[in-house]
């Protein structure tokens, strides 16, 4: 098997954030011997900081889930990880995520299933729970933790994908293509923490109407490939 990993990071003004990811990525996954890429759009000092720490750094100003859909396709590497650069995902999770990929092409991150939780509480985790209950019912998508962005993908499987969505709601649309390759996806338990330093760029109303927009394409793109 070719256990080639790329760490994917998206980043956006996380200088402080980035360097201290990828040096305990760099201590948790020590065996895999990654290969960091990071796709910046930053304004601040993160692309100095993650060269500094050994990744390779690509200028691409793109919305999130463009930048995502290029680096999956461009990476060469079997397996791509990818998890956020604010500190809200823990280098001890990405390990699960590393040992499970012998059981599945998708391995999602998830804190909706045992050895999960959050300590992000309010509004924005009431609508990731109330998102995940309507994709699971509506679309059948094969993952309870629909809008998890801490993901190991094998990169054959989705170097082909073509998703709609420009932002963060491409990651139930990269389920959705899971789905129709027939793929296997399996979710880990990981724990969701505040994020380092910095400010969220997250605005919780647009990301909610952007899911439920992405819900809508899938249903009927998986209700057309059912018709066929």
């Amino acid at each position: 098997m070719n256990d080639r990993l790329t760490i994917l990071l998206l980043t956006k003004n996380e200088a402080g954030n980035v360097g201290p990811l990828i040096a305990g990525l760099k201590r948790e996954l020590q065996s895999a011997q990654p290969v960091f890429v990071v796709m910046d759009a930053s304004s601040d000092s993160t692309a100095r900081e993650a060269e500094q720490a050994g990744a390779t750094v690509v200028v691409d100003p793109s919305p999130y889930g463009v930048a995502l859909t290029r680096g999956l396709r461009e990476a060469d590497s079997e397996w791509v990880m990818v998890l956020d650069a604010d500190g809200s995902h823990r280098p001890q999770d990405a390990l699960r995520l590393w040992q499970a990929r012998e059981e599945a092409d998708l391995v999602v991150g998830s804190r909706f299933v045992a050895g999960g939780g959050s300590d992000v509480r309010g509004f924005r985790l009431w609508l990731s729970r109330r998102l995940a209950w309507l994709f699971s019912t509506l679309a059948s998508l094969p993952a309870r933790d629909v809008s998890s962005g801490f993901r190991l993908y094998r990169r054959g499987l989705f170097a082909d994908a073509n998703p709609q969505a420009r932002f963060f709601n491409v990651q139930p649309e990269l389920l959705a293509h899971a789905a129709l390759k027939g793929a296997r996806v399996k979710e880990v338990g990981i724990h969701y923490a505040p994020r380092g330093q910095g400010k969220s760029k997250a605005r919780v109303l647009r990301f909610g109407l952007a899911f439920l927009r992405s819900l809508w394409a899938i249903r009927r793109r998986l209700k057309a490939r059912s018709s066929t």
